[in-house]
C-alpha cells in the first residue's frame, strides 16, 4: 500500500469489524486542481479508504496470515460530499472470509449522517511470508491507536 487513506483505527474487532477516522485537510495532495472553487474529496479515493479499513480487518483477522487485495466493489451509493473540514468516519463490516477471499461492507459517515455506502467490497487473498508478516504487524500498529502492542501481541481496550 503506497499510501494510508485514513488516520487512525479507532475500534476494531477480530473477525468483525473495523472503524478508522480520516480528517480531510485542504492540504491533501488530491485537493490540488480538483474543483479548485469548491474542494471536494473525489469519490473512488472514499471508496479506496473504506477498502483500506476493511483490508485490514481482514488481514488482521486473519493472523497477517491473508494480505486482503481489493478486486472489486458492488452497489455503491454516495449521499453527500465530503469537504475540507469534514472527519471521515469509516466502518467496514466483514461479511465474510475463507482462504480464497472476503466480503466486507462499508460505511462512510460526516457528522454522524451517511456520505458513502459500499454494499460489498470483495477481496482476493494473497498469503503473506513470515518476513512480510512482521511488516504487515508494525504498519497495523502503527495506524491502529493500540490494538497491538509492539510485538504484535493484542491490548485490553477497556
Amino acid at each position: 500500500m503506497r499510501f494510508f487513506l485514513f488516520d487512525k483505527i479507532i475500534h476494531f474487532e477480530p473477525g468483525e469489524m473495523s472503524v478508522a477516522i480520516k480528517n480531510v485537510s485542504l492540504v491533501e495532495e488530491f485537493f490540488v486542481k480538483h474543483y479548485d472553487r469548491t474542494p471536494l474529496m473525489p469519490e473512488p479515493l472514499i471508496i479506496e479508504a473504506l477498502a483500506q479499513t476493511g483490508g485490514w480487518a481482514v488481514t488482521v483477522s486473519t493472523d497477517f496470515r491473508l494480505a486482503a487485495i481489493m478486486v472489486r466493489v458492488d452497489d455503491v451509493k454516495f449521499y453527500k460530499y465530503v469537504r475540507p473540514g469534514d472527519q471521515l468516519i469509516l466502518k467496514a463490516t466483514i461479511l465474510s472470509i475463507n482462504e480464497n477471499g472476503s466480503l466486507v461492507e462499508g460505511k462512510a459517515e460526516v457528522n454522524g449522517e451517511t456520505v458513502a455506502h459500499v454494499g460489498r467490497i470483495m477481496y482476493g487473498h494473497g498469503l503473506v511470508s513470515d518476513q512480510n508478516k512482521d511488516f504487515l504487524k508494525k504498519n497495523f500498529i502503527y495506524t491502529s491507536g493500540g490494538f497491538l502492542d509492539r510485538e504484535g501481541n493484542p491490548v485490553s481496550q477497556d
